[in-house]
């Protein structure tokens, strides 16, 4: 099944992506009062960065599905595995403020 859309790297990409730009949404839908650097400040003072930081991936959940359905299966490794580093992220982030 060679596809340009069955790789990792676009998978990674997309892993990667996606969960920036739910966080991109939240900010757009739920503090437009605060400029980006100040939100991302407020979150780390109330310590709930790493919250908000899990709860944006999971749009990779759906990518992740969306890729078995289709049976892309380099694309889906390509998703999980930009999901753990975002889990390692929040690991070294939670352990680390």
């Amino acid at each position: 099944m060679n596809s340009k859309i069955n790789n990792i790297k676009l998978g990674m990409l997309l892993g990667i992506i996606a969960p920036v730009i739910t966080l991109i949404v939240i900010y757009l839908i739920k503090f437009t009062e605060y400029n980006f650097q100040e939100l991302i400040d407020l979150l780390i003072a109330k310590r709930i960065f790493t919250k908000i930081i899990s709860l944006c991936v999971f749009p990779n959940l759906a990518l992740f599905f969306l890729f078995l359905n289709r049976n892309y299966y380099s694309s889906a490794r390509g998703v999980l595995m930009s999901t753990v580093l975002f889990a390692m992220f929040v690991f070294i982030i939670k352990f680390a403020l």
